[in-house]
């Protein structure tokens, strides 16, 4: 534990100077700034999010949501048991337990069975993941690279983390979201050991966009470019979906996923849900959430409460609730486990959803993947689960946002770190 706290506190130092550089870049396009966004159901909408997500739509494509580890860890292990060409997979945290030794068993078949896997771990994020996992990979073919391993001399290198969470299967099929591998991502949110979140199964030429987002890593990480039909074929239709994959890429390709997040929130014209782990909105995303309240926009959000990995960032959360609650925003803290999902719906028909938390160092730091959805029912469903998931939680009020004598040196870390958040 104090190793991990010196490592951020490194980390921080470095990162104030980049995200005071990364600030500068292009946040939200000057021809967007002074006029009304447009409804998300418009054309007009779907043009300018292509054009501030950087990233196109693929019609006709398909997205399965899979709520808690009782769901997308069996679809995610039947699909690496059917793969025939091709594994990629890519995450933030792998930590060793019962469902990654499976998971990784899985791996290690089909890599002995001629598939070609690869594999990405954040070298922080991942850094508890034993040797046992990493044999059983590594002596049976599977490709896996560290993404960029702590390195003190190179504190601002090291301070760039991969936190997507791709994986996808022969190019055919893809999963997306926020959770990592690791027994607390197991079961379905029944009590404090069971983490909620959320992963999506992705279907149709969209999956074809994180393939390529999982190859900008494998560039980086392997110096190796990923071609062919093995992992790009022809995809055919399998929905009426239209999706994006979002890559976040700061260095790359500026701010993506907030000038998203803040596109967005502009475009409301009736209700926004957020269901947010890390939920730390900058001035831009604060002032454009109080123009949706002025605009009547309902807007609720659901961040966690006492059951959380980090009470720094819940005291964090809590320095912006006053301000957004006396606009109109209304506050929820699930009760029930670790609330560690990234989901956002716009008047009941945009779903934005993946590895991309509510803060700067999403934003302008590290590599992220975030997926969005135009579809009425997906939309409709990912309130029904919001809905349900306010059953578990407790309505908040500004009292509640007062600092606790307890609290005082997690609010004041709080203020501290909150350039690295």
């Amino acid at each position: 534990m104090r190793h991990c706290s010196f490592i951020l506190a490194l980390l921080f130092i470095f990162g104030l100077c980049q995200c005071a550089k990364l600030e500068n870049s292009a946040y939200h396009p000057a021809a967007l700034r002074n006029q009304p966004a447009p409804s998300v159901r418009s054309a007009d909408f779907k043009s300018k999010l292509a054009t501030v997500a950087k990233a196109q739509w693929h019609s006709n494509s398909h997205v399965t949501t899979l709520p808690n580890g009782d769901a997308f860890f069996p679809s995610m292990r039947d699909a690496v048991r059917n793969a025939k060409k091709t594994i990629t997979f890519e995450t933030f945290a792998m930590v060793s337990g019962t469902e990654t030794y499976y998971f990784c068993k899985a791996l290690a078949e089909r890599a002995r069975n001629g598939v070609k896997v690869h594999v990405i771990l954040d070298g922080v994020g991942s850094r508890k993941l034993g040797k046992v996992c990493t044999d059983i990979l590594v002596n049976s073919g599977v490709e896996l690279k560290w993404y960029r391993k702590m390195n003190y001399l190179r504190l601002h290198y090291s301070n760039n983390r991969d936190h997507r969470k791709l994986l996808i299967v022969d190019g055919k099929v893809g999963f997306i979201g926020g959770a990592g591998y690791a027994n607390a991502w197991m079961g379905n949110a029944r009590d404090s050991s069971e983490w909620r979140d959320i992963m999506y199964k992705v279907t149709g030429k969209s999956v074809t966009d994180m393939q390529h987002t999982f190859a900008n890593n494998w560039k980086e990480v392997s110096k190796q470019e990923l071609s062919g039909n093995d992992y790009f074929p022809k995809l055919s239709n399998t929905g009426n979906m239209d999706v994006q994959v979002t890559m976040g890429a700061p260095r790359e390709r500026g701010d993506t996923l907030g000038a998203s997040y803040l596109l967005a929130i502009d475009a409301a014209k009736k209700s926004i849900l957020i269901e947010h782990a890390y939920f730390a909105p900058n001035t831009q995303l604060r002032d454009a959430i109080k123009r949706a309240c002025a605009r009547g926009v309902k807007i609720k959000v659901i961040v966690p409460g006492d059951p959380i990995d980090s009470k720094i960032l819940r005291e964090a959360s809590k320095i912006y609730w006053p301000e957004l609650m006396i606009a109109g925003v209304e506050y929820y803290e699930y009760q029930t486990s670790m609330m560690h999902s990234k989901l956002m719906v716009i008047d009941d028909y945009l779903t934005i959803a993946g590895s991309g938390n509510f803060d700067d160092r999403t934003y302008f730091i590290n590599d992220e993947a975030n997926i969005h959805i135009l579809s009425k029912d997906c939309a409709l469903f990912q309130r029904r689960m919001f809905n349900n998931d306010l059953k578990q939680c407790k309505k908040m009020s500004v009292k509640d946002a007062k600092m606790k004598l307890k609290d005082i040196h997690n609010r004041l870390g709080a203020h501290l770190i909150m350039p690295q958040l």
